[in-house]
Order: C-alpha cells, then sequence, then structure tokens
C-alpha cells in the first residue's frame, strides 16, 4: 500500500488531541508507486475516490494521507471528561510529542514481540516535548504515544537532581513530577520544552531517538493498562520507521501543516480486519452477520465492531480511548465499509454501543444521557433487522436497550457442528435466548423435535419470531420461559429425556474471585442435564461457558474436571469428544493467548444409566 505521495511527510503525533504536525521530506523517503497494492479483492475500484460522511480528504490507496480541513470545529472526536487545550486551533501550531519509555525486561521482551497491553508497572518514565513550559503531571488520557525501550533504565533520583540543578530558572528544559496520586505510579513524567537549557532539552530528546522503538498506542493515567498498543514495530515496520523520522524532522523545526495519524492507523488495523473476513469467506450468501473487529485480536484493543444483516455495524466500545476518539473510529469504518465491495451499495449503519462497568474500570465516566444514543433511540425498540447465519434468519434490534439488542455470532459454529448432529433426535436447547441452537437443529440438522428454555419473555418471545420467520411448524419446535434448573427438575420428575442437550448459561463467573460459587452452579446444572439425557441409548451434552476465569483457569482443565465432577454426581459415564471456540471472526492475538480466550464450548457423550 503507498504511504507517500510527492513531497509529503507521513503524519506525527502532535498533542493530546493526537494531531501530526508534518514537514516536506527528502526524495530518498519517497516510496516507489510500483508498491502501492489496490486492494482490488475487497473494495471495488470504482470507489477509491467516493464521497464520504466525514471532514476528511482522503486518498483511498494512501492511508497516511489525511489532511484536517478544519480542526478548530472538530472536537467532537474528544471526551468531555478528557483535557482539551482551547488554545489548540488550526492557525496555532504547538507540536507536543509524547513518548513512554518501558523498562528493560522480560515483560518488554513480550511488548516487542506484538502483546498489545503495557501495565502501568513496566512503564520506567513518561515525556511530553513541546515549544513551551508546562506543568502537567502526566501524557492526556487517549493520547497517542510512541513506546520505547531505553538504552539504560531512568531512576527517580536521576529526574529529581536533574530538576534541583536549576532552581532559580523559570525556563528550564525539562521538568519531572511524580503521577497524580490517582496513578500511584512510581515512574516520573518528564515534559522536555525549549528553554534556556537546551543542552539538557537535546540531551533527553537525543536518548528518546536512539531508543528502541515499540510502536504506538494510545496511553491511559488511570487504567492499569497504560498503553493499548495499536501499530507495532514488529507488525507494520515501514509505518513505525517513518513515523520516527518525522518525530526527527519535526525536531530540527520543520514547519508543516496538521495531520491526525490515529486516521491512518486506525484505517491500516481495520483493512487487515477486513481481509481476514474476507479469506474466512465472510460475509457470504449464507452468512450476512459476523464480527468484523475483535479488539485486540485485530490489534484495537477495547473497540468491537459485529456487523448484522449486512447492512448495520454495531460498535462495542469498552475503553477510554474508543469513547474519545469515538468520530474519528466511526468516521474511517463508515469509509471503508462503503468501499467494501460486499457493502458498494449499502448505506451501513453505524450504532455505538458501550460497556458503562469496563469504562469505569478505564477511568472513563460514561454521561447518563449522551449525544450517542439520541439518533439511536429515536428509532425506537420495535425497528427488527433480520439477520442471516448459516442460512437461519434472525431478528435482531440494534437500536432497542433490551436483551433483543444484539446477536451471539461467537457460536456460529457451534450451532453447525450440533445441527449435524441432530437427525430425528430430540434437541433440549437451554438458556436459548434467540433459539440459535434449537433453530439449526430443525433447520439444518433435520432433528425431530426442539425445545428451547430461557428465563427471559422478550428471549423467548424473539425465539417464537425467528421459527415463524423461517417458516417453522410449531409442533416440532417450541420455546418456554423458565428458569432452567426448575425446568430441569421438573422435567427429572415427569421422566422426559431428550437425545442432545445444549447448555449456554449465561457469564456465571465475571471474575476470579466468584469462580468457586460459579463452579458449584456449573456443577449442579450440568448434572441436572445429564440426568435428562437419553438413559437408554445415551446421547450428547454441549456445555459451554462464557466466563473467561472458568475457560482460562488451569489451561482449561478446571471447566472440564467441573464437567466430569458433575458426571459422578449424575452417576453417568462422560467421554469427551472436542472442545471449542468462538466462532474464528472472533479473532486472538497468539501474543497475548490466552487472555482473549472466554468460550469453551464442551461436547461430551453421555452414555447410558445403569438399571
Amino acid at each position: 500500500m503507498k504511504i507517500f505521495s510527492g513531497n509529503t511527510l507521513v503524519g506525527l503525533i502532535v498533542t493530546m488531541n493526537c494531531l501530526i504536525y508534518v514537514g516536506s521530506l527528502k526524495a530518498s523517503m519517497i516510496l516507489s508507486r510500483s508498491k502501492t497494492t489496490a486492494f482490488a479483492a475487497l473494495f471495488s475500484s470504482t470507489s477509491s475516490r467516493s464521497s464520504i460522511r466525514n471532514k476528511y480528504e482522503i486518498d483511498t490507496f494512501n492511508p497516511t494521507m489525511h489532511r484536517l480541513q478544519n480542526f478548530a470545529s472538530n472536537t467532537a472526536m474528544f471526551s468531555k471528561t478528557s483535557e482539551i487545550d482551547s488554545s489548540f486551533t488550526s492557525s496555532i501550531r504547538r507540536a507536543t510529542f509524547h513518548t513512554v519509555e518501558v523498562l528493560r525486561n522480560k515483560q518488554s521482551l513480550a511488548f516487542r514481540e506484538g502483546s498489545p497491553l503495557i501495565f502501568s508497572g513496566s512503564v520506567a518514565a513518561t515525556y511530553s516535548e513541546s515549544l513551551e513550559e508546562s506543568e502537567k503531571e502526566d501524557i492526556p488520557m487517549g493520547a497517542l504515544v510512541a513506546v520505547v525501550v531505553g538504552r539504560k533504565s531512568p531512576t527517580l533520583d536521576s529526574g529529581r537532581e536533574k530538576t534541583k540543578n536549576n532552581p532559580g530558572n523559570k525556563r528550564k528544559s525539562y521538568s519531572a513530577a511524580k503521577a497524580s496520586e490517582n496513578n500511584k505510579s512510581a515512574y516520573l513524567h518528564h515534559n522536555i520544552f525549549d528553554g534556556s537549557d537546551e543542552n539538557n532539552a537535546q540531551q533527553m530528546r537525543d536518548e528518546i531517538n536512539k531508543s528502541q522503538l515499540i510502536g504506538y498506542g494510545v496511553y491511559n493515567p488511570h487504567s492499569m493498562y497504560r498503553v493499548r498498543m495499536l501499530c507495532h514495530e514488529t507488525i507494520h515496520p515501514k509505518l513505525t520507521k517513518e513515523l520516527r523520522l518525522a518525530r526527527k524532522q519535526i525536531q530540527r523545526g520543520e514547519e508543516g501543516v496538521n495531520y491526525e495519524i490515529l486516521y491512518p492507523i486506525l484505517e491500516r488495523k481495520l483493512i487487515d480486519a477486513m481481509r481476514l473476513r474476507v479469506a474466512m469467506n465472510l460475509p457470504s450468501d449464507m452468512t450476512d452477520t459476523y464480527r468484523l473487529v475483535n479488539g485486540e485480536g485485530d490489534g484495537l484493543s477495547g473497540l468491537a465492531v459485529d456487523i448484522l444483516g449486512g447492512s448495520t455495524a454495531i460498535v462495542m466500545s469498552s475503553a477510554a480511548w474508543c469513547e474519545i476518539h469515538k468520530e474519528t473510529i466511526k468516521s474511517v469504518l463508515a469509509k471503508l465499509l462503503k468501499q467494501h465491495q460486499s457493502y458498494a451499495n449499502v448505506d451501513i449503519d453505524i450504532v455505538w454501543r458501550n460497556t458503562p462497568s469496563r469504562l469505569r474500570q478505564d477511568g472513563y465516566e460514561v454521561m447518563m444521557k449522551d449525544d450517542s444514543a439520541s439518533d439511536e433511540d429515536d428509532r425506537g425498540e420495535q425497528l427488527a433487522l433480520v439477520a442471516m447465519e448459516s442460512s437461519v434468519k434472525y431478528l435482531t434490534y440494534p437500536y432497542s436497550d433490551g436483551q433483543k439488542t444484539g446477536f451471539y455470532c461467537d457460536q456460529r459454529e457451534n450451532r453447525l457442528m450440533i445441527a449435524q448432529l441432530c437427525e430425528n433426535k430430540r434437541i433440549l436447547d437451554l438458556c436459548c435466548y434467540n433459539g440459535g441452537f434449537a433453530l439449526n437443529a430443525i433447520i439444518r440438522g433435520s432433528a425431530a423435535s426442539a425445545t428451547g428454555v430461557d428465563s427471559s419473555q422478550d428471549a423467548v418471545d424473539a425465539a417464537i419470531e425467528n421459527a415463524s420467520l423461517n417458516g417453522l411448524d410449531a409442533k416440532k419446535i417450541s420455546f418456554v420461559r423458565d428458569e432452567i434448573a426448575t425446568f430441569m427438575k421438573t422435567a427429572i420428575e415427569d421422566e422426559e429425556e431428550y437425545d442432545v442437550i445444549v447448555l449456554d448459561p449465561p457469564k456465571l463467573a465475571p471474575s476470579l474471585s466468584s469462580l468457586d460459587k460459579a463452579s458449584r452452579k456449573y456443577h449442579a446444572l450440568n448434572r441436572d442435564a445429564m440426568n435428562l439425557i437419553n438413559k437408554e441409548q445415551g446421547g450428547l451434552l454441549l456445555t459451554c461457558t462464557c466466563s473467561a476465569a472458568m475457560t482460562q483457569k488451569d489451561g482449561g482443565r478446571y471447566f472440564l474436571n467441573m464437567v466430569n465432577g458433575a458426571a459422578l454426581s449424575a452417576k453417568r459415564r462422560v467421554t469427551l469428544l472436542r472442545v471449542c471456540g468462538a466462532a474464528p471472526c472472533h479473532t486472538q492475538s497468539p501474543a497475548s493467548f490466552p487472555a482473549g480466550a472466554y468460550l469453551t464450548a464442551a461436547l461430551f457423550h453421555v452414555g447410558p444409566a445403569d438399571s
């Protein structure tokens, strides 16, 4: 993909608003046009210059060249809770470069090898380089930062000593201050600026420039994840090299125009995500609903995007940087979806959702009522969207605040796998939500009958609507509102039996502290489910957990051992047939695995009961 055009310089980090101060590059930095990749397999050729709904002039095949037309009015990308210097306008250029230096140890080796999260304890120091003196004690939330490993780790004492050397100088070349009390961090923040003691400032700049660059990410002084990496030097070496060269160019006093570096980084990541889904044949004639972006698995920690019905993109934000740069994310996503060959003639609607509890953990407080929900709320809860997965149709409600809001596409492969084993069998789908397993068993598996159970009336109503949408006979498929524990107890008393049971409860162990209590609950549910399996012939049990704590405990053995314990209680012999995870569109980063693993779907054969 072409990076440069003419004598234009690639973007660089500027201010906490993540703008880039750009100058001209020498001819040696200009990349050959012959290296341009057209991405033609995914994007239609006629859409490379298409009009999009944002404030940028964009060349499709030049992702680092995005001119910000009107920065002064473009403040929507910044959170109301974040610090914004109102003096930064399109007519005032005050470049600030932010750098995070990490300790040189085994943990920093993991960052260099692609780990997407940098924890607070790994930070050695932070730096902000600007033209004027600043008393700020940390880098602002959401700012784009360069992450480096220093040649030698700085100490707190050395920073304090340098500060004392200039006790009467009002224009110190740098200042060191403790991180804020909320951070409770041991490292210092250094403000480097052009002052009277230019030697010290230049010395620190030289140290930063000589450090090993890991890449670029977004900073959060209030989170245990100090930096969420977006661009690794090992993964995007050309881009990171160009950014570093640009930084040196600016430090030499070159002048230019404002650029916004986050835009091209996001564009590169989203293009990679789209290419990956195309490789998985998504979307297809059978499936128009899938996960387009899966957080760290696609190098965008805290951001997930689902495509519903081939016409709506549901963005799910769980990190502060996503909220702060919301408009930039939406702008890049809208542009690339419009250029995606599968959606060239579709006006994709973007719906923004967030997880307040996760955002609070990240130090970001969500407003009770903000502008992001107003347009969506006006559409009302009754606006349904038909989504298709494996040729099965579902009614989804992306504009509703209730349980119908989303669609769980992580079980797509598991629904297909079970359907293949259901011919002429009786199916019980526990915690059925919108009926996915039951519907697939009837439509794709030719099951004799299917019963779905869920405690939510909204879910049961949706499942019934989905059965009708797919033209199914109510005599073959039914849905019941009940607590699954109560339903199974009654069914056992009535001596009912099933050939295939799916047990897919909601998250019972949100954290390690709740694991023991959740394990007892899982044990009881699996025991009762086994007691409903055909006692004469035996049958199949697909038991699931979407709790990361349960999935990751003891490398996955913890959950399987729990199921074995439940089998002993039920006096039934079980054989493990396979262990599955989420559908492959729910990508995972091998550098951080198994941290991204949350779903376990274990298929067991439950033997006949002894007489």
